[in-house]
């Protein structure tokens, strides 16, 4: 199966695709735990035709959710629920709810398509129940990304034609003009133009946005370049006087550095000499240190020495008293053993007493047992004896023959009972068949009676449906009639929403505009940083009445020359008082807030005008007159604005200004209408300088803000007026439809009411055909129980003959059996009286074998007692044997411990005399240690008075030191080096000091100095030229811009005529095989506007007049819908269809032909449908039931078809 990618061509009444070959098709759908498939369910496709069956509920259409989701769907309403985690198996009555959904798509013939290295490809999409989202490319990780991109411009992807859910035909029939053009759009594939054209939209205004922004930015740093050059002044002056302080100071800390370096210098010597002497006295110290500790290492000799012969005694007198406590032990030790060679020899007698005892009642129980074996003979004999008489009683002849004669009789018996069970079953049958007769004889009149009442009712039906035939014309009529009504006041909506449109997005861009210098004004953009700080604390300083530029107002024309003429005159603040000035600038220099410049009401004046030196002015050309005069503002901040602006003189032009200035002689400032200025003394400024509408200036701002607040209010009144029109229009329109409605559904109704009679009647004929098939079943069936009811007749007779031929034959066995009865009763008493005595005799010899057994246990039982106690008097034999030897070796020991002990108390005596000799030679020694150890002390007094000194001459030299190295240190962070300054003789620091004291106060004369002025000078003015570089850059930017947004429109506009030509074309290719003739036409509503343009379908099925296709039959709405369905998607093949119920409303004529043109569509093209009609069904290859075997869960079977006939399945 071959899939084309691009256009086509047609070739006769034929239409060919041209372009290149797609072999991509869908081979597998898997799915898992997705809405109700619980259990992992594949589906095989292959070319062709496939079809997917069931009833309703069942879950058919979950699996057109589920190809839409793993193409990467993001609307859970498109799939048909309200959150993502509904798409997981929820569980059921005897299911628990599933973790994950996951749904696999495998694609064969991949490898050309999609410039892969393999044939085919698996997509898979996972969802787990916390809200996770995985996406597969061949069970490999990726993302959404990568499978949109994968499959581009293939025909796959969520949002593919191909794909049609339920609802989707109606959609199209039933949609607007402007709703049904997404259709095209989507074929055209414009909507990524639209995106585009959005973006380009949304960057265009945010590059207008910013170049208002850069404006705003350069103006305001343009202001503040004039102050920052007086500050970069007065910061090179302070520099001047801070290097002449820099110098004085130098010679100063030159000086202190020469003084301290003398005074550490004496310090160290006297240091050193008290060192040297420090040094005598630890030598002699020393030698001392020597010989006591000598002394003190003979101590520890001599201590050492008696410390090991005290040890010596205390080990002796250890090892004494250990033997003396042993010799007491081993005494203990000799007594146990005699007390237990005495016991062991008791225990032997009382041994010896238990074997004998032991032995005589062996001898008894041996004399027992030998009475209970022969006792046990004698019972034997008895019972062989019962045993012989039974056997020969049994083996008589009597007992076998009783017995056959009886099992005879019973079996004879067991046949008659048989014939009599019989006998009743075929009664009870023929009494079925008796009732069963009558009721079919019942059956039959009632049949033949409402085989008549059927006809009857048929030719009623008939009559009905005649007769409402007649009032369709009539309806249609009317129909056609506000159908054209509600297309020409749609026309006249399309127009006034356009309108609406327009005005909207005027409105938009004018409040957007209106919200930007709201915003700036609010942020008070363009004022200095002082200026805002006290505006921003207007609450708390009453004083400060407000800027120039927001207490005064201009009319447009004059704006540019009051605007040039203010200056920075504009960010001037008016205050009530002098006091309220100084309550405002203390406010600044407490909270760092900058500068302001103020004009104090109470205090102000003009001074001398020197326009009044030159009377005459007012008469000069191109005069407009004072600025202050052109400037409205309240009485009371009228001084203030004079102040600024009454000796500043208006023109008109330039040339108007240079001629007044000479006239003036160069003596006030004159600012034209376009904004240049004659400065006094004959300065010029002008030129071409961006303006915007003055929105960058707070004056220009406050006046465009005025201007488009009234643009807004008259945009607002015109879109208000034409929002009520359209409502007015929509009222009408909405009666209309409604109207049209009525008459729509009135008409389906008359013919759902001719198709309901026609379903009855047809039901009526069923009815019919199924009562005449039952009546001669009937009749048959009547046949068929009188055949059976003489079978049954006969049967019987049978039986009877046979229960008459047994009886007789048990009455002929029962007489030769009474003869040999009363033998019988004889045999059983006396076998009787046998078993009775063989159950005593073998009674009796089960006792006596338990007695023997008894005697046998006890017998063995007293040979093994009898051996214990020999055994354990040997084991006492060799224990007392032991106990002499242990006594034996005690007494040894005893003897060698008392010479040990005699020993010992020698060698005690010995060690206490050495003890004694050994703490008389210590005493000695500590007596020379302690002379020692005075003379030391002596030395020590004197060493510690000479460290202490010596530790003083320290502290003050580390305290030289230290402050040397800070004024060194001191000195290079100044000056950045050591070398320190050349001093001429007779150099006075006093008089330095005063010079450095007298520069100080210059410095502090200059007031607050912005140390950075002139960086930030450089750097204000490297900011703008940066700025209007950038200002340059959004001005191309938007060009550019606007450039895209044409290019879009174009190509937009060259995509959707082009597609819409071809689907047109197609359109009526597809509707002629769909009708078998006729033709369709596509009609834009506003062909001047092709972008924004509805489509109408206009329709001519064969024999009937063209009409809007809201005016078709309902088949035939459908049909048409199929038809441009198909038209779009030969303009925009795809690797697959998957249709869902697309047909399901057809009748049965219109469904052969969209099965017929479904089957040519095949052979080129891949289907799957999901359909309940059996005609779809017999035209698909393989066909899938969904099931639901339990509630909640769909099931999969699929059935291959050949020739309509099923053989595969699974």
């Amino acid at each position: 199966m071959c899939f084309w990618k691009n256009g086509l061509y047609r070739r006769g009444k034929f239409l060919f695709y041209s372009g290149e070959i797609i072999s991509l098709h869908l081979k597998r759908l898997e799915i898992f735990g997705f809405k109700s498939f619980a259990e992992k369910s594949e589906l095989d496709f292959s070319a062709g035709i496939a079809a997917i069956v069931g009833p309703n509920g069942c879950g058919k259409s979950n699996i057109v959710d589920a190809v839409r989701w793993a193409l990467g769907e993001q609307s859970i309403k498109s799939l048909r629920g309200t959150r993502m985690e509904e798409v997981i198996f929820s569980g059921s009555g005897n299911r628990k709810p599933l973790n994950f959904a996951e749904v696999s798509l495998t694609f064969s013939s991949v490898a050309s398509d999609l410039n892969l290295d393999y044939d085919e490809i698996t997509v898979s999409r996972r969802l787990f129940r916390n809200g996770d989202s995985e996406y597969y490319i061949n069970k490999s990780p990726c993302r959404l990304k990568d499978i949109t991109e994968l499959f581009m411009d293939t025909g796959v992807g969520k949002d593919i034609y191909s794909v049609i859910g339920q609802g989707r035909v109606d959609e199209i029939i039933n949609s607007r003009p402007e709703e049904r053009r997404e259709i095209f759009e989507e074929a055209a594939g414009i909507l990524k133009y639209k995106m585009r054209k959005k973006e380009a939209g949304r960057r265009l205004e945010e590059t207008r946005e910013n170049l208002v922004r850069v404006q705003d930015l350069i103006f305001e740093l343009e202001t503040q370049i004039e102050p920052l050059q007086e500050q970069a002044e007065v910061t090179r002056r302070y520099r001047e006087i801070k290097k002449k302080i820099e110098t004085e100071e130098k010679k100063l800390l030159s000086f202190q550095l020469g003084s301290s370096r003398d005074q550490l210098a004496r310090t160290e010597k006297q240091l050193q000499s008290v060192r040297d002497a420090l040094f005598s006295s630890a030598a002699r110290r020393g030698l001392d240190e020597k010989e006591l500790q000598e002394r003190r290492l003979k101590l520890q000799e001599e201590q050492a020495a008696r410390k090991q012969k005290e040890d010596s005694l205390s080990y002796t007198s250890r090892t004494l008293e250990q033997k003396e406590n042993e010799k007491i032990l081993l005494g203990e030790r000799e007594e146990r053993y005699r007390e237990q060679i005495e016991q062991n020899k008791l225990r032997v007698k009382q041994l010896e007493q238990l074997t004998k005892k032991l032995s005589s009642q062996k001898e008894k129980t041996e004399q027992d047992l030998e009475e209970k074996k022969e006792q046990l003979k004698e019972l034997e004999k008895e019972h062989s004896r019962v045993e012989d008489k039974l056997a020969r009683l049994e083996a008589g002849a009597l007992p076998g023959e009783v017995e056959r004669q009886q099992e005879k009789i019973y079996l004879i018996g067991a046949r008659r009972e048989a014939a009599l069970s019989s006998v009743d079953e075929v009664n009870r049958q023929i009494e079925r068949l008796h009732r069963q007769k009558t009721g079919l004889r019942d059956e039959k009149s009632v049949l033949q009676k409402t085989l008549a009442e059927l006809e009857k009712s048929l030719s009623t039906i008939m009559a009905k449906i005649e007769e409402v035939k007649k009032s369709v014309s009539q309806i249609e009529v009317e129909e056609n009639e506000l159908a054209g009504e509600i297309e020409k006041k749609e026309k006249k909506q399309a127009s006034l929403l356009e309108k609406k449109r327009q005005k909207r997005e005027a409105l938009s861009g004018i409040t957007s505009r209106l919200n930007l210098l709201e915003e700036q004004d609010a942020a008070l953009s363009g004022y200095y940083r002082g200026v805002k700080e006290l505006m921003q604390a207007r609450s708390s300083l009453p004083g400060i009445l407000g800027p120039v530029a927001e207490l005064i107002s201009v009319d447009e024309d004059y704006l540019p020359a009051v605007e040039a003429a203010l200056g920075s005159g504009m960010q001037y603040l008016v205050a009530g008082t002098e006091n309220n000035v100084h309550d405002a600038i203390r406010y600044l220099k407490d909270n760092k807030g900058g500068w302001a410049t103020f004009l104090p009401l109470d205090i102000i004046h003009r001074g001398a005008d020197p326009l009044d030196r030159y009377p005459g002015w007012q008469d000069l050309a191109g005069v407009v007159g004072r600025a202050s005069e052109l400037v409205k503002t309240e009485d009371r901040y009228r001084p203030a604005i004079d102040y600024l602006l009454a000796s500043t003189l208006v023109c008109r032009t330039l040339e108007d200004a240079s001629k007044a200035s000479r006239y003036l002689r160069q003596s006030c400032r004159i600012v034209t209408l376009d904004g240049e200025i004659i400065s006094p003394g004959g300065v010029i400024r002008g030129g071409s300088l961006p303006r915007r509408n003055n929105a960058g200036l707070p004056l220009g701002r406050r006046k465009e803000i005025e201007t488009l607040r009234n643009h807004q209010q008259t945009a607002s009144r015109e879109l208000s007026q034409i929002e009520k029109e359209l409502k007015v229009l929509e009222d009408s329109l909405r009666v209309e439809r409604k109207q049209y409605a009525r008459i729509i559904s009135h008409r389906q109704e008359i013919l759902a009411k001719i198709e309901d009679f026609q379903k009855e009647a047809a039901s009526v004929e069923r009815e019919k055909k199924a009562v005449n098939d039952r009546l001669q079943m009937v009749e048959k069936q009547d046949g068929d129980y009188v055949r059976e009811e003489k079978e049954l007749e006969e049967r019987l007779q049978n039986l009877q003959h046979e229960i008459s031929k047994a009886a007789e034959e048990i009455k002929k066995l029962e007489n030769a059996l009474l003869g040999t009865r009363e033998q019988y009763r004889q045999y059983l008493e006396q076998k009787n009286t046998l078993e009775q005595s063989k159950t005593e005799v073998l009674v009796k010899l089960s006792t006596c074998r338990e007695q023997r057994n008894m005697l046998e246990n006890r017998i063995n039982e007293i040979e093994a007692n009898i051996g214990k106690p020999a055994d354990e008097m040997k084991e006492i034999e060799i224990e007392n044997a032991r106990h002499e030897e242990s006594l034996s070796r005690n007494l040894g020991e005893q003897k060698n411990i008392e010479v040990e002990i005699c020993k010992l108390t020698e060698e005690k005596a010995v060690l206490i005399e050495e003890v004694e000799r050994r703490n008389r030679r210590l005493n000695e020694l500590e007596a020379e240690i302690m002379v020692l150890e005075e003379e030391g002390q002596r030395l020590q007094s004197r060493t510690a008075r000479q460290e202490k000194r010596e530790k003083q001459l320290s502290l003050e030299q580390t305290r030289l030191q230290t402050e040397l190295n800070y004024q060194e240190m001191r000195f290079k962070e100044l000056f950045q080096t050591m070398e320190t300054a050349t001093l001429e003789d007779g150099y006075n620091p006093e008089e330095g000091r005063q010079v450095v004291e007298s520069l100080k106060e210059d410095l502090e004369a200059l007031g607050k100095v912005n140390l950075g002025a002139i960086e930030e000078l450089e750097r204000l003015e490297e900011r703008i030229n940066f700025l209007k570089e950038q200002k340059e850059d959004l001005q191309k930017g938007e060009a550019s811009l606007k450039k895209v947004l044409n290019e879009i429109d174009r190509r937009m506009e060259h995509y959707f005529q082009q597609a819409f030509e071809e689907v047109h074309s197609n359109f009526n290719d597809t509707f002629k095989e769909l009708f078998d003739g006729g033709q369709v036409i596509l009609k834009l509503t506003n062909p001047d506007n092709i972008l924004d343009s509805g489509i109408d379908i206009i329709a001519q099925p064969p024999g009937k007049k063209l009409q809007n296709i809201t005016l078709l039959s309902a088949g035939e709405k459908v049909l048409t819908a199929i038809a441009l369905v198909f038209a779009v998607l030969r303009f925009k093949p795809a690797p697959f269809y998957l249709l869902d119920e697309v047909e399901s409303t057809l009748d049965d004529a219109n469904l052969t032909r969209f099965t017929r043109f479904l089957k040519q569509s095949a052979e080129r093209a891949q289907f799957i449908l999901i359909t309940h009609r059996k005609r779809t069904m017999e035209e698909a290859g393989v066909l899938y039931g969904v099931t639901m075997p339990e509630p909640g869960v769909s099931r999969l079977v699929s059935l291959k078809l050949e020739n309509n006939l099923i053989v595969e399945g699974k």
